[in-house]
């Protein structure tokens, strides 16, 4: 038995001996003669030749298609009115306890729309002054800090300063909103650091489209700009408009200009309004956003042509309403949050407005705990 064994082990060794040295041979040959695997296997493998993979099939340049046809990319972007600060809501977010203030309560149900946009912005009708120059409501907004906190929360990206509330606090308060806001990661348009910072147009690259903001106030409440500043707040002036619009036209695909116009209370757009619309349209923004009414004004959808002669779609919100107040007058209670959707032609290199949604929001008021709570709810106010 054990001679028996001894024999079949030195059989295994040669051939564990000859299967290698084949290996290595094998190996040799086709890296050096380029030759396909397949053959030498079927010399040595009877039955090797029905293996069927093939990968030295040669390279149709023909099967390629000339052109892939990219989808056009689009961004959707939601817009809301004025966030306003009335002494209700600056205590209803107080805790006496912690000496803290929290107002994510104000958008946690309609977060989940605010923040499914590709891109969301509010006009902020209050100042970020600081605790020191006081908190108070109307007639001059100063809030706490964590109202940014809380826009943010809620999934807004850009917030808009220049309003007739910009300076309720002079031009330290407006600074140091802008401060504050930029401290959580939000972007500003309307109101600005330097002249440089306001040469600068805001641009944001969303999906491969650059989308350009500007931003601009009626007014300021007679409060004036200060002589060495002229730069701290954007002003309705038609020949500013236009340069920027030509400027932000050479910069990016589409342009989004939010203006706070109008009347007070007035629940259909001036003259006035259609005109400065019409005019902003025409040369080219893409859709105009706006508040100042604190009442919701019907939009318009207008034919504008173009540069290039083509005729276009554009559209004016020309009041979105309050998104947020303690205002009781007739419908100041409700709001619009517009979404619209810009989609970028690859084969003309050109935006197009190709929808707008219209979502209606009311503010909630009630009483818990013995304080007056505010909550922004979807639909229209019961």
């Amino acid at each position: 038995m054990k001679g028996r064994r001894g024999k079949t082990c030195r059989i295994g060794v040669v051939l564990v001996i000859f299967i290698i040295t084949s290996g290595i041979f094998i190996y040799n040959y086709t890296d050096q003669k380029g030759s396909n695997i397949h053959e030498l296997v079927s010399r040595w493998v009877p039955g090797a030749e029905t293996i069927t993979a093939d990968t030295s099939q040669d390279f149709n340049e023909e099967q390629i298609p000339e052109e892939i046809d990219l989808p056009n990319p689009t961004v959707t972007i939601a817009a809301a009115g004025d966030v306003m600060m009335h002494d209700g809501q600056i205590w209803a977010g107080y805790d006496d306890v912690a000496d803290t203030f929290d107002y994510s309560e104000f958008f946690h149900v309609v977060k989940d729309e605010i923040s499914s946009a590709d891109l969301a912005m509010a006009d902020l009708e209050t100042t970020l002054a600081g605790k020191e120059q006081k908190y108070t409501g109307y007639p001059m907004f100063n809030s706490p800090d964590e109202l940014a906190d809380a826009l943010k929360d809620a999934g807004f990206d850009v917030i808009i300063t220049s309003n007739n509330h910009s300076l309720d606090r002079g031009a330290k308060g407006a600074l140091r909103t802008l401060k504050v806001l930029k401290e959580r990661g939000l972007s500003t348009i309307g109101t600005y650091e330097s002249e440089e910072d306001r040469q600068q147009i805001l641009i944001k690259d969303i999906n491969n489209m650059k989308v350009a903001f500007l931003s601009y106030t009626y007014g300021t409440n007679g409060i004036p700009i200060p002589s060495d500043r002229p730069y701290l707040v954007n002003l309705i002036d038609e020949d500013v408009i236009l340069e920027d619009l030509a400027r932000a036209r050479e910069l990016a695909d589409a342009v989004i200009v939010y203006l706070h116009f109008g009347n007070e209370y007035q629940r259909t757009p001036s003259k006035e309004q259609r005109n400065l619309a019409h005019l902003v349209l025409k040369n080219g923004a893409n859709i105009i956003v706006a508040s100042h009414p604190h009442v919701i004004q019907p939009g318009e959808w207008m034919e504008v042509e173009d540069s290039d002669g083509e005729i276009v779609k554009k559209y004016t919100a020309y009041s979105m309403g309050n998104f947020i107040s303690a205002q009781r007058f007739p419908h100041t209670e409700e709001g619009l949050i517009v979404k619209f959707t810009l989609e970028k032609d690859l084969e003309r290199n050109k935006v197009y407005l190709t929808d707008v949604k219209e979502i209606d929001t009311w503010v909630d008021k009630f009483v818990r705990n013995g304080k007056m709570r505010y909550v922004v709810r979807f639909g229209k106010k019961p």
